[in-house]
């Protein structure tokens, strides 16, 4: 089996590197000008510290035409970009990448009922010397489950890959309904800690925290609308407050000290460009479903400044 994975970032790195360990071909899309690059992508585990790598991955500026599978893990603001990586290829596109039902629309209307949506049970960043930092929680890797064809087929094999290389996944239908019914019931928090700067400037910032908490609220209801989230979305408006945050604050150097500098890094500095889409894209969304978002107006209105 073949995979083109689209975006060597964190979530590319990791799966494309645990996919390499199950014996699995891997190509990583890049940049044109990273393609002659020979350094070696290297995965650590915070929990219990085992290091994996891809000593000499395979680099490319498009989709191999042999490929046997697209995953897709870039930026949602760069999903547009990706038909001159992808053209030459029929091969199914399994999208990590959180696609509101607009984003959806596109890509199916682009690559037809090839493109199918994943919900990441990984979570992971990369560290400043490029080394992936990742964390392995209980909760499976979601992929859309596909119409019976050859597509199918390759899908299933990726589930299968994916389970040998130590990856709970599975299919189930509706994916593409879950993941932005979830995602919208608590970006809002992560796009207020952006808006700050950090977790420990959010908590202090009460008018922030509770534009953060009434964002959750909103997203909740709009994910109503959307499909079944996953129950724990709901805990984010609560984590939102100014008790929340700081109970976090007391608790995460003791269960994880880099889960803060996670969190402030990854929704902060490196999603502010991603954040600002998917705030603008959630308000018509809701205009659309007739829910009242005006905290999330607000955040965009913040993210854009």
């Amino acid at each position: 089996m073949h995979v083109a994975v689209v975006g060597a970032g964190a979530l590319g790195g990791l799966y494309g590197t645990k996919l390499a360990q199950a014996g699995v071909t891997v190509t990583f899309v890049v940049r044109a000008a990273r393609v002659a690059e020979t350094a070696a992508i290297v995965l650590e585990h915070v929990q219990g510290g085992a290091r994996e790598e891809i000593a000499h991955p395979a680099r490319a500026a498009a989709v191999p035409p042999d490929a046997d599978l697209v995953l897709l893990a870039v930026g949602t603001e760069d999903l547009e970009a990706i038909g001159a990586a992808t053209a030459g290829s029929e091969a199914p596109i399994v999208v990590l990448t959180p696609m509101m039902p607009e984003d959806f629309a596109r890509m199916r209307e682009a690559f037809g009922s090839r493109v199918l949506a994943a919900m990441p049970g990984v979570v992971a960043y990369v560290r400043e010397d490029g080394v992936i930092r990742a964390w392995l929680p209980p909760q499976p890797t979601l992929i859309d489950e596909p119409r019976a064809g050859e597509g199918a087929v390759v899908v299933h094999a990726l589930v299968e890959a994916l389970r040998r290389a130590g990856l709970r996944a599975r299919l189930e239908l509706g994916v593409h309904e879950k993941n932005p019914a979830t995602t919208v019931a608590f970006i809002g928090a992560a796009m207020a800690i952006a808006v700050a700067g950090s977790l420990r400037a959010l908590a202090d910032d009460a008018e922030l925290c509770a534009l953060a908490a009434r964002s959750c609220h909103e997203g909740r209801a709009l994910g109503l609308r959307i499909g079944r989230a996953e129950p724990a979305a709901a805990l984010a408006a609560a984590l939102a407050t100014p008790w929340g945050l700081a109970l976090a604050l007391r608790a995460l150097p003791r269960l994880s000290p880099e889960a803060a500098h996670y969190a402030e890094v990854h929704f902060g500095r490196k999603l502010l460009a991603q954040h600002l889409v998917m705030a603008q894209a959630i308000v018509r969304l809701a205009a659309e479903k007739g829910v009242e978002t005006p905290s999330f107006a607000e955040l965009a209105r913040r993210l854009a400044r």
